[in-house]
């Protein structure tokens, strides 16, 4: 969403630079702008914000140029994490202009990520006012609702998305991770392989899939598809975390070490795959393994209860 929203502020500029009038400081400014939005696709958000700051203290902007700007930064520091920065900066720019529809939507989407779901229930129904099949808003109110916890409304917001463009691959892995947040596990399967049916070369669906029915206990046919996924260049550290677990419930434990080790090597402080490993040790009967990586899992996460009894195992003589 972040770069449909930067090439949206680089429309912008193109508009901004024909209507704002030619003097010096008002072409500065729009200079400024424009070498913002290009140090934002650039990924160079510090510089950006600074552009953007430069042409907001310029003070030579008319109102609707002013908020394209201010909703620039906003979006500027909403990728940096700095939430509260970016909700002044959206909120100025929805002061300046009250029917700024992207601004209310990307504040909607900080709200939502700080918790304020009142707030942003409030942006996103603006928004709908505005623009009312705009399939981006419904998206982003489904993510503030299910960080809420509510799930069935979120639900019924990617419903409408499908409603309004069925064939909506994203859609439907968004509906199935919330399924699968339920436990409707069934119907999670369903969405994932209507994403399958849509664009099969992708690994994303395949890494849902399996994942799910890894949950179901249908551990052969989690298996396929998590292989399925890796064969589409699924390697983030739970790909093979999650892989390595499936391996061993089907009793193939050199392959679950194999996955533990690529998930730890690519995150050192996977606490899941080092406890998954530290108990596979045990098993392989390797007890200086498994002592140092339950070691290290409490180093990570103190409060881990597995982890902190595998060491006093290790020293307790089995009973005769």
């Amino acid at each position: 969403m972040a770069r449909t929203l930067l090439r949206m502020g680089a429309a912008a500029v193109i508009v901004a630079l024909l209507v704002w009038p030619a003097s010096p400081a008002k072409a500065q400014a729009a200079k400024d702008f424009q070498a913002g939005v290009t140090a934002a696709k650039a990924g160079k958000l510090d510089e950006a914000i600074e552009l953007f700051t430069r042409a907001i203290k310029a003070k030579t902007l008319s109102d609707r140029d002013l908020a394209r700007v201010y909703n620039n930064r906003g979006m500027m520091h909403q990728r940096l994490g700095k939430y509260a920065a970016a909700l002044d900066d959206f909120s100025e720019a929805i002061d300046l202009r009250p029917d700024y529809f992207r601004a209310l939507v990307s504040r909607g989407t900080v709200h939502g990520k700080v918790g304020d779901l009142d707030d942003a229930e409030d942006d996103f129904q603006a928004a709908l006012r505005i623009k009312p099949y705009d399939v981006s808003t419904f998206i982003e109110r489904a993510a503030a609702r299910a960080a809420a916890g509510r799930t069935d409304t979120a639900i019924e917001d990617v419903n409408e998305v499908l409603r309004l463009q069925p064939r909506h691959r994203e859609a439907y892995l968004i509906r199935g991770r919330y399924f699968r947040v339920q436990g409707r596990h069934f119907r999670a399967v369903g969405d994932f392989s209507e994403a399958i049916a849509l664009d099969g070369n992708e690994a994303d669906a395949y890494v849902e899939r399996g994942l799910t029915k890894a949950y179901m206990e249908d551990y052969p046919a989690a298996l396929a598809d998590m292989d399925a996924a890796a064969q589409r260049g699924a390697a983030a550290p739970d790909n093979f975390y999650h892989r390595g677990l499936v391996q061993g419930a089907l009793g193939n434990h050199a392959k679950a070490w194999l996955d533990y080790n690529r998930a730890i090597d690519l995150k050192p402080d996977h606490t899941g795959a080092l406890y998954a490993r530290a108990v596979a040790a045990i098993g392989a009967g390797d007890l200086t393994r498994a002592r140092e990586d339950s070691l290290r899992v409490l180093e990570l996460d103190p409060a881990h209860a597995g982890a902190a009894r595998l060491p006093k195992s290790l020293d307790t003589p089995p009973r005769r």
